[in-house]
């Protein structure tokens, strides 16, 4: 890939275009790849808002598109907002001739709108997925993935997933040592581990609209580590069995068991990010038993363990004591 076409449209996200700007838009000859042509094209206007510092210049009008090896399009503040009908003629012509077109974040809602997302594989950020299950039915929404590509059409989560969505295609294209290298560069690895269930927040509710059920939810929140089960929330809640299960499930969308699993899940990782205790003694405050549990629990609920968990989120750095061996 050589020639590089950017589609600007209102709302363009900065971040966005300084993801790209850094992989494509700078002397890179020296890391094994480049120079680049980056085509800045805009539907019929020469300048295009992109929040909060202004507006960025177009080079090109839509016609720029033409020729493109790789065509991207970055999110936007409203993802739902009209994409232009000469913006998404002016993809599919992309796309027809060959180029490959990926949507950075929200930018997957602009494929969906040139109907590029159908029947293919899908992802961006998670607080989007809903909408965009809703504007691309026909697309196969993967919600735990950091980028999909299919056929010359790729997505990725957001924010930073448009990092290394472009680090793909360079290692796709350019091989992996060069990745490395701009990886270092850009500092950060070359491909993160697991998906973006580990930067969800709270997709469980922790508590529940009934004072009643509230109450029991709450007081198991504050024992899970003492192996309290389904049976001690149904005896707090002084309720027949049956009925405890119908009035959480009402309360939660989820079991009573299922609900505990996650509570458990989500304490370990706060003591992960927050404490350097190792993970046995991580597994057994928040009531999962076993290191080997924790990480059973943790790749089924975050899509990664609890060694990568405190690598990515643990604050203040290594204390000193703390064990920092893959096995603790």
């Amino acid at each position: 890939m050589r020639t590089i076409g950017v589609l600007l449209l209102p709302g363009t996200r900065m971040f966005d275009l300084a993801v790209i700007g850094e992989v494509w838009g700078q002397d890179r000859t020296d890391s094994g790849i480049g120079p680049f042509t980056v085509r800045r094209c805009s539907p019929g206007r020469v300048r295009t808002p992109a929040s909060p510092f202004g507006d960025v210049a177009a080079t090109h009008g839509l016609a720029g598109l033409d020729g493109c090896d790789l065509v991207l399009a970055p999110g936007r503040d409203d993802p739902l907002a009209l994409v232009p009908p000469s913006a998404v003629a002016a993809l599919r012509r992309a796309h027809r001739a060959g180029a490959t077109v990926a949507g950075l974040c929200s930018g997957a809602f602009t494929l969906a709108a040139a109907g590029l997302l159908d029947g293919r594989p899908a992802t961006t950020h998670w607080r989007d997925l809903d909408a965009l299950a809703g504007v691309a039915p026909r697309a196969d929404l993967q919600r735990d993935v950091l980028y999909t590509d299919d056929s010359g059409v790729l997505t990725s989560a957001g924010v930073v997933g448009g990092l290394d969505l472009c680090l793909y295609l360079v290692r796709r294209d350019h091989g992996a040592d060069v990745a490395a290298t701009l990886a270092r560069r850009l500092v950060m690895p070359p491909a993160r581990e697991g998906g973006q269930r580990q930067y969800v927040d709270n997709p469980l509710p922790p508590s529940a609209a009934q004072p009643g059920m509230a109450s029991t939810m709450d007081w198991a929140l504050a024992r899970l580590g003492s192996g309290i089960g389904v049976e001690d929330l149904v005896g707090h809640a002084r309720m027949s069995e049956r009925t405890f299960h119908r009035e959480f499930a009402a309360a939660t969308g989820v079991t009573p068991g299922r609900w505990l699993r996650v509570q458990r899940v989500r304490y370990a990782q706060r003591l992960l990010e927050t404490t350097s205790l190792p993970v046995e003694r991580v597994a057994e405050r928040s009531g999962l038993g076993t290191a080997a549990n924790l990480r059973r629990r943790m790749r089924a609920e975050v899509g990664v363990g609890p060694d990568s968990y405190r690598r990515t989120f643990r604050s203040g750095g290594t204390t000193f004591g703390e064990c920092t061996s893959t096995f603790c």
